[in-house]
């Protein structure tokens, strides 16, 4: 039975579309004050699976080290409970490249497995004869099918109080769902973009989950610089996550924009930093008429779209107009389900009171947004009319059980206690059906 939060506080403030009390965010919970050593040494590190176009015979491995003598190898086989299953393990050479910023030199390791067993698990390790990963575990999705079937993790902004607070976010969340397919990250994963402290905090907080459940990740405006003036995607964040290329052939948008399907749902990933403080409109042209394209052709069952800055946000005066005017015509065109979003640290969910873009006066959209947060930065809330239920000061994880014409959020605070929940029903040739199942002291 799921436990559900019975908080006074919680229970007697939150109202649909209510507000919760602002309290004050101690000063210690924004600030990662530690002296952990990430110096890469020969053992690999900084390992992480992450999502490829077709998760059921694919996945690719990303991991740091030294780099001071040999190749880098993947070791991988059918995992098997005897221990000798190490025997019969192929050997892959890795893509290595030369890392240098700052005091931090390294080798960014990654190879791509092509020609897995679909629903099949799989161990694997890296490293050379300097230095291995111990052995580790991932399973492969199901082929797509159909009728959808899927499940994953969801979680918003990390950011701050990585290492010491948002780690027992994922960690929980991981517990929970152990055999999630995937691990969706909403944008700003670090607050500062090239700190190499904060990716390295990142790493240690997921350690394991990591290299075994494959990530789908979004930049948010945080992985940007703008030491010139202008944004710069973070110097790690296509060094050390090899993502699908299967995105609007344009440089400044690689790594970042792209989708994957995965048992009946198709996961995409975009931009909006490219949207909000795009240089050119070209550049958003590009990245709306890929859009168009990708969800024009999609015969999947269920869609899914991820990104940073929301359509509608917790609080006014952080409107994000653009994303809104150039991607939610889209959404509504194409009946997206699903849009995940972090930015505004709070969280929101609502569909029914949303318009549908050109639609007759009372006509709802029938895609649902989600606003949330995961690690320790928290920022004030207020009513919003779009909006079903906002939740703040709050750190919270979300699991997503698609099956066939169901689709089962529920929303978790870092205790583990239910915060919200909502089934979506799809009928074929109408909107979606929403109901609510949250708890009932919310």
């Amino acid at each position: 039975m799921e436990k559900i939060a019975r908080r006074r506080f919680l229970g007697s403030t939150l109202k649909m579309g209510a507000l919760l009390p602002v309290l004050g965010t101690p000063a210690k919970l924004l600030i990662d004050n530690n002296d952990k050593d990430y110096t890469p040494a020969d053992i690999p590190d900084r390992i992480i699976l992450t999502v490829t176009p077709d998760l059921a015979t694919s996945v690719t491995m990303n991991w740091r080290t030294a780099g001071k003598s040999g190749d880098n190898l993947v070791e991988y086989t059918v995992a098997d409970a005897h221990p000798e299953f190490t025997a019969n393990a192929v050997r892959v050479k890795a893509t290595a490249r030369a890392f240098r910023f700052g005091n931090i030199s390294a080798l960014n390791c990654r190879v791509t497995i092509n020609n897995l067993k679909p629903d099949t698990l799989y161990a694997y390790r890296l490293g050379n004869e300097s230095g291995w990963s111990e052995w580790m575990q991932f399973r492969t999705a199901k082929s797509n099918t159909e009728k959808a079937n899927l499940s994953f993790i969801y979680l918003g902004d990390a950011q701050v109080g990585i290492r010491p607070l948002w780690s027992r976010v994922i960690r929980k969340a991981y517990a929970a769902m152990p055999d999630a397919q995937l691990i969706i990250h909403a944008g700003d994963l670090v607050n500062r973009a090239n700190e190499d402290k904060e990716w390295g905090d990142w790493f240690a907080a997921g350690g394991y989950i990591h290299g075994s459940t494959p990530a789908l990740m979004t930049p948010g405006n945080h992985e940007y610089i703008h030491e010139d003036g202008n944004p710069h995607l973070s110097i790690y964040w296509n060094e050390q996550f090899l993502l699908p290329d299967n995105g609007p052939a344009n440089e400044l948008l690689k790594g970042s924009c792209y989708f994957t399907d995965v048992q009946g749902v198709k996961i995409i990933s975009l931009n909006t930093q490219m949207i909000e403080e795009a240089l050119t409109e070209d550049l958003i042209n590009r990245q709306v008429a890929w859009l168009h394209q990708t969800l024009k052709h999609n015969p999947q069952q269920w869609t899914c779209v991820v990104m940073h800055h929301p359509v509608y946000s917790t609080k006014k005066g952080r409107d994000n107009k653009k994303v809104r005017e150039h991607l939610k015509p889209i959404f509504d065109q194409y009946s997206v389900d699903l849009v995940l979003q972090g930015h505004d640290h709070a969280y929101a969910r609502g569909m029914d009171k949303i318009p549908l873009t050109g639609g007759a006066a009372g006509s709802r959209s029938g895609t649902t947004y989600i606003v949330s947060v995961s690690g320790s930065k928290m920022y004030e809330t207020e009513p919003m009319e779009w909006a079903d239920i906002i939740g703040s000061h709050l750190q919270v994880y979300h699991a997503v059980n698609i099956t066939n014409s169901t689709l089962a959020f529920r929303s978790y605070l870092a205790t583990g206690e239910l915060f919200d929940a909502f089934d979506l029903v799809k009928e074929k040739g109408r909107q979606n059906e929403l109901i609510d199942k949250r708890p009932s002291n919310k």
